[in-house]
Protein backbone atom coordinates (compact mmCIF):
# COMPACT_ATOMS: atom_id res chain seq x y z
CA UNK A 1 0.00 0.00 0.00
CA UNK A 2 2.05 2.95 -1.41
CA UNK A 3 4.86 4.48 0.49
CA UNK A 4 4.47 4.18 4.04
CA UNK A 5 6.26 7.58 5.20
CA UNK A 6 4.16 9.30 2.89
CA UNK A 7 0.70 10.34 3.50
CA UNK A 8 -1.92 7.50 2.83
CA UNK A 9 -4.93 8.51 0.17
CA UNK A 10 -8.37 7.94 0.59
CA UNK A 11 -7.87 5.23 -1.65
CA UNK A 12 -5.02 3.27 -0.13
CA UNK A 13 -7.37 3.49 2.69
CA UNK A 14 -10.25 1.95 1.56
CA UNK A 15 -8.00 -0.55 0.24
CA UNK A 16 -6.52 -1.43 3.37
CA UNK A 17 -10.12 -1.58 5.03
CA UNK A 18 -11.39 -3.87 2.40
CA UNK A 19 -7.72 -6.10 2.32
CA UNK A 20 -8.25 -6.25 6.68
CA UNK A 21 -11.94 -7.38 6.28
CA UNK A 22 -11.23 -9.78 3.21
CA UNK A 23 -8.15 -11.23 5.44
CA UNK A 24 -10.23 -11.66 8.57
CA UNK A 25 -13.45 -13.24 7.08
CA UNK A 26 -15.03 -10.63 5.78
CA UNK A 27 -15.42 -8.25 8.78
CA UNK A 28 -13.17 -5.90 9.76
CA UNK A 29 -13.88 -4.33 13.53
CA UNK A 30 -13.41 -1.36 14.86
CA UNK A 31 -10.59 -2.75 17.21
CA UNK A 32 -8.86 -3.79 13.93
CA UNK A 33 -8.78 -0.99 12.25
CA UNK A 34 -8.01 1.67 15.42
CA UNK A 35 -4.98 -0.98 15.79
CA UNK A 36 -3.55 -0.89 12.25
CA UNK A 37 -1.29 1.52 12.34
CA UNK A 38 -1.41 2.93 8.71
CA UNK A 39 -5.42 2.92 9.18
CA UNK A 40 -5.04 5.21 12.59
CA UNK A 41 -2.79 7.43 11.04
CA UNK A 42 -5.41 9.12 9.25
CA UNK A 43 -8.34 9.34 11.65
CA UNK A 44 -10.30 11.66 9.60
CA UNK A 45 -9.75 9.69 6.22
CA UNK A 46 -9.83 6.66 7.23
CA UNK A 47 -13.27 7.41 8.82
CA UNK A 48 -14.36 8.76 5.52
CA UNK A 49 -13.25 5.86 3.36
CA UNK A 50 -15.61 3.55 5.78
CA UNK A 51 -18.32 5.91 5.59
CA UNK A 52 -18.13 5.59 1.74
CA UNK A 53 -17.88 1.95 1.79
CA UNK A 54 -20.90 1.74 4.18
CA UNK A 55 -22.93 3.80 1.68
CA UNK A 56 -21.69 1.18 -0.87
CA UNK A 57 -24.16 -2.06 -2.38
CA UNK A 58 -21.98 -4.64 -0.62
CA UNK A 59 -20.75 -3.41 2.38
CA UNK A 60 -22.66 -3.51 5.92
CA UNK A 61 -21.80 -0.89 8.66
CA UNK A 62 -22.99 -2.15 12.70
CA UNK A 63 -22.98 -1.22 16.09
CA UNK A 64 -22.48 -3.06 19.18
CA UNK A 65 -21.38 -2.12 22.44
CA UNK A 66 -17.62 -1.58 22.44
CA UNK A 67 -14.48 0.59 23.57
CA UNK A 68 -14.07 1.78 19.97
CA UNK A 69 -12.40 5.48 20.08
CA UNK A 70 -12.60 7.02 16.84
CA UNK A 71 -14.02 4.96 14.47
CA UNK A 72 -17.57 5.74 12.96
CA UNK A 73 -18.69 1.64 13.31
CA UNK A 74 -18.37 -1.28 15.50
CA UNK A 75 -17.41 -2.66 12.11
CA UNK A 76 -18.32 -3.26 8.66
CA UNK A 77 -18.94 -6.61 6.62
CA UNK A 78 -18.26 -7.21 3.12
CA UNK A 79 -20.29 -9.04 0.91
CA UNK A 80 -18.31 -10.57 -1.99
CA UNK A 81 -14.96 -8.90 -2.85
CA UNK A 82 -13.34 -9.06 -6.63
CA UNK A 83 -10.28 -8.82 -7.17
CA UNK A 84 -10.44 -5.27 -8.40
CA UNK A 85 -11.73 -3.70 -5.21
CA UNK A 86 -9.09 -4.68 -3.06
Amino acid sequence: MGDETQPATFDELTARLLTLAQESGGTVTAAQVESDERLASDQLLTSAAARALAGSTNVFSFEEQDDREWFPFSGLTVGQLRAEDV
